[in-house]
């Protein structure tokens, strides 16, 4: 089968038997752009699929079933820089893939490409990798990334489809999970998880505000709380349980997939804008999300994903107080919209 390419050259599909999807980073770009890979394997069953990655992030795609490899580099900075860069130059040119797609249209995914010697190289039509692909996809209209990313294979003729994401988690990390919620005395409880923390402070909604809706939410319900933290945000956990009146369990340090198994086992989960809250996509944990200041409609699944719901004010502008423009008395009552559908049923207080 032939296929015409954006300069109206001839692209013979049969010749495409290795592909490459470089996404090196972030956790959440990671696991967003995974969206896609069932409908790339089911358009080309037969080619090897692979993944480029810098570590640790290769965790968000490891035994993904629609992958073949995961090609997992260093990408560090100040004297390892450079060397790390040649490593993985060689790593991607030595396996002679037939394309490669720059899913992630960055100075490093970029090079990757255009040093990756591949007959066909998929990019979009702007920003830094036009320059070096031959094969183009033009950017559609904003909505949730795991969705958008589709815009990528049109090329091809793969159209969108339903957002489901993957994301392994092996005996022991859903172990590690069943243990901490018996030795905690949880269980056969219903758990609430909250996530008062993020990467990026701006993102945070106002721990206080937190305190309040946990409090509410485990007056009104049967749920238990439990504070769930992510590198370098255990302090949000600690401040929002300080403020807390009723009970709060503080989950330790945990790995992702020991963060992933949790998550499954908890029947809902209030967060910030973040990882996790698409990781709870892919464990298909009910999901309220709290936005600020952010493009909402391209961070949000909430009509991709019937699982997720999100609350925010469009009047909102950036400050250093993040109350987001909303209460934790707004914050209850859309939980109270969403709580039945899920089968939670939450008491005036």
């Amino acid at each position: 089968m032939e296929f015409l390419n954006w300069r109206g050259k001839l692209v013979n599909l049969s010749r495409i038997n290795k592909i490459l999807v470089v996404q090196p980073k972030p956790f959440g770009d990671v696991l967003l752009t995974s969206a896609y890979l069932p409908a790339l394997r089911r358009r080309f069953p037969r080619a090897r699929i692979d993944f480029f990655v810098a570590k640790p992030y290769d965790r968000m795609v490891y035994k993904h079933p629609a992958l073949d490899n995961v090609l997992a580099a260093n990408m560090r900075s100040g004297k390892w820089y450079v060397l790390d860069r040649l490593v993985s130059f060689w790593m991607v040119f030595k396996r002679h893939y037939d394309l490669v797609i720059d899913q992630n249209a960055s100075t490093t995914s970029s090079q990757i490409v255009a040093l990756s010697g591949a007959r066909y190289r998929l990019g979009y039509s702007s920003g830094q990798s036009a320059m070096f692909s031959n094969i183009k996809a033009e950017y559609g209209p904003t909505k949730y990334n795991a969705a958008k990313r589709y815009d990528m294979l049109k090329p091809f003729g793969i159209e969108e489809e339903p957002v489901q994401l993957f994301f392994y988690i092996s005996e022991q990390e859903q172990a590690f999970a069943d243990g901490w919620i018996r030795a905690n005395g949880l269980s056969g409880k219903k758990i609430a998880l909250y996530s008062p923390g993020t990467t990026y402070h701006y993102k945070a909604w106002k721990t206080d505000c937190f305190a309040e809706l946990a409090d509410r939410v485990a007056q009104g319900t049967n749920l238990a709380t439990v504070l769930i933290w992510g590198p370098n945000e255990r302090h949000y956990a600690e401040t929002m349980a300080g403020y807390m009146k009723t009970p709060a369990f503080i989950l330790p340090r945990l790995t992702l997939g020991q963060a992933g198994a949790l998550l499954k086992r908890a029947t809902f989960l209030f967060c910030n804008d973040g990882g996790l809250y698409h990781l709870a996509v892919a464990t298909k944990t009910p999901t309220l999300g709290f936005f600020g200041s952010v493009e909402i409609i391209a961070w949000s699944a909430q009509g991709f994903v019937p699982t997720h719901f999100h609350l925010n004010n469009p009047n909102y502008k950036l400050e250093p107080e993040r109350h987001f423009g909303f209460t934790a008395a707004d914050a209850l009552d859309r939980f109270k919209q969403i709580a039945p559908n899920f089968g939670i049923q939450v008491k005036d207080v």
